[in-house]
């Protein structure tokens, strides 16, 4: 509805009509406000694959610790592989007697009424891994058969080349030296032969 308003000092008119209320231009920061900024993107981005992979990091971790305690054998943990009081390296349990007083061949009976016998040592990484446990112990090799060949408790000869011996053995010394042992001592460490009635610890093997 308009109106009309005349001025008497001059011909002045006014109209008046009904108000509209226009929307208001938004302001230009809000605006950009709304519109998400290609760094706040980029930032989300980064942040769920950083969380993904944390995920698949605890995913592998698992699987890995299941992986190694798996049985060895149906039924039987790594831990139960071999008998109380035994050491293990690679497939082999090692007993090392605590007492010392026992001859070779008394040595080895022992051992076999545990189920395994004097020790067969196969190459230097299992020599090094039984040295140092005691400064003498008896070995499963002799040369009794025929002086000079050494041969291991199952037959097998001794490969004198591949075994570290200590320092000037074998020497059959006084003529009846024919068991062996293996020393850890000051300057004196490795195979060595020794008189089979002398006293010592010993060490057993099983598979």
């Amino acid at each position: 509805m308009a109106a009309f308003f005349k001025s008497n000092e001059a011909s002045v008119s006014f109209e008046v009509g009904e108000y509209q209320q226009f929307p208001k231009p938004e302001p230009e920061d809000a605006a950009k406000e709304k519109t998400p900024k290609p760094k706040l993107k980029h930032f989300s981005v980064v942040l769920l694959s950083f969380a993904l992979l944390c995920v698949l990091q605890g995913v592998l971790n698992i699987a890995l610790r299941l992986a190694l305690t798996e049985p060895t054998a149906e039924g039987e943990t790594e831990e139960e592989f071999c008998p109380e009081g035994w050491l293990m390296f690679g497939s082999s349990c090692y007993y090392i007697s605590s007492q010392r007083g026992r001859s070779w061949d008394d040595s080895r009976q022992d051992c076999m009424q545990r189920g395994a016998d004097l020790v067969i040592i196969n190459s230097r990484q299992e020599q090094a891994f039984l040295t140092g446990f005691t400064a003498a112990a008896w070995v499963g090799m002799t040369d009794r058969e025929k002086e000079g060949t050494w041969i291991w408790v199952d037959g097998t000869p001794v490969d004198k080349d591949g075994l570290n011996w200590a320092p000037g053995q074998p020497d059959d010394a006084f003529g009846g030296e024919d068991c062996g042992d293996i020393r850890t001592m000051t300057d004196f460490i490795g195979l060595n032969d020794f008189n089979c009635s002398a006293r010592s610890q010993w060490i057993c093997e099983t598979m």
